[in-house]
């Protein structure tokens, strides 16, 4: 995903293009497995699994090398339409993406033996696999990473599954005897099963069964649409809350997979006691759905305590002590809270779907690769729907309330065949269904969802404005003496416009001698660029921004229309200099072979998810051929390995203010404090309108002491890279006490 999402760009519409070519290379390899699987013999079917293992291994070998070094550094010029990213993302994920598909399948034709029993086998087998991705991603994400980086951890991960693959191998070596086929009498012999196969393959689907087991993969599909909805809506809100800093996707997703390995290893311990499995499986989407309404429900309301939001702003509620350790693990126990329940109920559902549809055992195989492959297209479908138009088009709150009518419909089938069952049965599926209907009825509006869990029931007369699409959600809150604006959860800029915003826009410009072209990385409120317009009075100079969180454009507007707006606002608004676009900022500028005079990053904060990509050695170098003859690069540097990074990347550096870089390739920096000044003249009642103090502008850059590097100064080395992005993974740099309470910066 990181790699790929390089070339693709990091937005949502790349990011769900990466993640649904997995899936469905995921789907497209365990359908491959349905037309093989049941034609091996058990130990064919475990050297099958061992070469799939040692081919993904392989594949994991070189992804650094085809995802990072070719893909991206050699084709990303072709990346301008999001089906040009599908095709090249599909083709280079199909490969071990087929081989993962392919495991599951194989792994059950080697380990079942009859239909009795299969259900619980193969639910263990599945549910095990799903303990190791749980745990693989909370270790991936809240340790490995952030300690060796992306390179060594993909590394790490090729090791496993050779050593998974070798011992497949030696374990296939071990069962070969000529009476392991016949242990068990209602196993299918590897000479019946390479006869039967193609033909049985067929007939199953041509068999009186034919339509329940068709049936089955449709619900199977809609089980997997609905988590899949679910965990994107989890990842929006709470990654929101957590800011959407590096922990919190893996933090989630370890918390569902392992929730979801403990319900599935709990559904093939219950699924032999299960009489009705359709009925059951339909309940449990039904109870999922409701799960999930009221865990996120009871999160909304608890931000009606000050301890709850302050948790989730990162500040420590009275009785939690520091930032580190214990704040940690409250967030972690919320989220648990919030993900667990929901997940453990869905993962019971895989066991009770294999035991409806393993009938005969010459098709166990085939018959787990299909029903895997409707759930996968389920998921696939899910991701797409839900992130890229659920979101889209009615938010947070009304994906919720979608996934929440899925889980009714499917509720609701569970009445078919009702007459055989008990009244009181009946009964309770009734109370589900109504109690699921009145939270689909009840629950907030997406407006005041996010106002409340942005500021608790402190909600001014004035209103929040809530924007949200695809892209990200933006909440912006009136305060006694301007307008405070988070983005995704991280408080990013307000009104007035913040001092550092007008230096960080202005000092390009001013410096340069005639900045005619500059581009403005990240909006925001809207200070940067603005700056940056008026830094340019007198010139005739185009401003380019770029901003990854669409929905800022939006609130942004919808600010300026009230009658309390400030007239800088709608001067910003309507300055006609302006060019205004939505996208990866980082990606935007290889796309485009435009070159700048001046190219400014007024980025998110080193902490945040994916901020890396624009704090690295690479980032850095990559703006710097972009920049015009005599160009001029601005950085914030707000830590100093960010500053290392933009030291590495240009020859000649100029820093003002504390941590405002320049850059340039050719030539040094032009400072010429006696011309800055009198630039800063003309500047001056345009800073003054736009709420800026123009004399404190001028002091920042020029009554602060300089710091120059030249070509032939050293460098440091402790560095951010695109597959190390160590400020990202801001734990893993920091040494903390028993309670958190004394961390301290390494």
């Amino acid at each position: 995903q990181r790699m790929l999402g390089l070339f693709g760009g990091s937005d949502s519409v790349s990011t769900t293009i990466v993640v649904g070519a997995f899936l469905f290379g995921l789907g497209i390899g365990s359908l491959a497995a349905a037309g093989f699987a049941d034609r091996l013999s058990r130990v064919g079917a475990v050297v099958a699994f061992a070469f799939c293992e040692l081919g993904i291994a392989v594949c994991a070998l070189l992804s650094p090398l085809v995802f990072y070094d070719l893909i991206f550094g050699q084709l990303v010029g072709i990346a301008q339409s999001p089906m040009v990213v599908l095709g090249v993302v599909f083709v280079a994920l199909l490969p071990p993406t087929l081989l993962m598909g392919m495991s599951l399948p194989l792994l059950s034709r080697a380990v079942v033996r009859g239909i009795d029993g299969a259900a619980e086998q193969i639910g263990w087998l599945y549910g095990l696999n799903t303990l190791g991705a749980g745990l693989g991603a909370l270790l991936a994400g809240a340790v490995v990473i952030g300690t060796v980086g992306y390179e060594v951890t993909v590394y790490a991960g090729a090791l496993l599954n050779l050593l998974i693959g070798i011992v497949a191998l030696m374990a296939a070596a071990a069962i070969r005897q000529p009476s392991s086929e016949a242990v068990n009498p209602g196993h299918i012999s590897a000479r019946r099963s390479v006869a039967a196969s193609p033909a049985v393959a067929a007939l199953a689907f041509r068999s009186a069964s034919a339509r329940r087991f068709l049936g089955w993969c449709a619900l199977v599909f809609a089980s997997g649409f609905l988590i899949i909805s679910l965990e994107i809506v989890w990842f929006r809100v709470l990654g929101t809350l957590r800011s959407s800093n590096a922990y919190s996707f893996s933090v989630i997703l370890g918390v569902f997979l392992l929730a979801d390995a403990a319900g599935i290893v709990a559904g093939a311990r219950v699924v032999r006691r299960v009489l009705d499995p359709l009925r059951f499986f339909l309940k449990l989407q039904g109870v999922v759905a409701l799960c999930a309404l009221v865990t996120l429900g009871i999160l909304w309301a608890a931000h009606g305590f000050e301890d709850v939001t302050e948790l989730f702003a990162g500040r420590s509620p009275e009785g939690i002590s520091g930032s580190g350790l214990l704040l940690n693990i409250a967030w972690l126990a919320v989220v648990g809270a919030t993900v667990a329940p929901p997940a453990f109920l869905l993962g019971m559902s895989f066991p009770i779907a294999q035991k409806a549809v393993q009938e005969d055992p010459a098709i166990i195989g085939m018959r787990v690769a299909v029903v895997q492959f409707a759930n996968i297209l389920g998921n696939t479908a899910g991701a797409v729907v839900t992130g890229l138009l659920l979101l889209h088009v009615i938010g947070t709150s009304g994906a919720l309330r979608v996934a929440g009518v899925l889980g009714l419909v499917l509720l609701m089938l569970a009445f078919l065949g009702a007459e055989r069952a008990r009244s009181r049965e009946l009964s309770l599926t009734a109370a589900l269904a109504a109690a699921l209907a009145a939270l689909v009825v009840l629950f907030p509006g997406n407006t005041a969802f996010w106002a409340r869990l942005h500021m608790g029931t402190a909600i001014p007369a004035g209103g929040p404005i809530v924007a949200e699409d695809r892209t990200g959600i933006v909440v912006m809150r009136p305060l006694a003496d301007g307008v405070w604006m988070a983005i995704n959860g991280f408080a990013q800029s307000r009104l007035p416009f913040l001092q550092v915003h007008g230096m960080l826009g202005a000092v390009g410009p001013l410096v340069h001698p005639q900045p005619r072209s500059v581009l403005v990385i990240g909006h925001a409120m809207g200070g940067t660029p603005y700056a940056a317009v008026l830094a340019t009075t007198g010139i005739a100079a185009r401003v380019r921004v770029v901003e990854i969180v669409a929905p800022v454009f939006a609130a942004v507007a919808t600010l300026a229309e009230r009658p309390d707006a400030p007239p800088a606002l709608r001067a910003m608004l309507a300055d006609p200099r302006i060019e205004r676009q939505v996208g990866d900022g980082r990606h935007a500028i290889f796309a485009d072979e435009r070159l700048y005079d001046v190219i400014e990053a007024d980025a998110i904060p080193p902490r945040n998810s994916h901020s890396g990509l624009l704090y690295s050695v690479a980032f850095f170098r990559q703006v710097r051929e972009r920049l015009a003859p005599g160009g001029i690069a601005v950085q914030w540097a707000p830590t100093p390995r960010a500053e290392a990074s933009f030291l590495n990347a240009f020859p000649h550096v100029l820093q003002l203010g504390g941590n405002i870089l320049l850059g340039s390739v050719d030539r040094p920096v032009p400072f010429d404090p006696e011309a800055l000044a009198r630039r800063f003249a003309i500047a001056a009642p345009g800073f003054a309108a736009a709420g800026w103090s123009a004399e404190r502008l001028r002091e920042s850059v020029l009554g602060q002491p300089l710091r120059i590097w030249g070509p032939s100064d050293p460098r440091p080395s402790d560095v951010n890279s695109d597959l190390f992005p160590k400020d990202e993974y801001f734990l893993n740099n920091r040494k903390f006490d028993l309670l958190g309470a004394g961390a301290t910066a390494r």
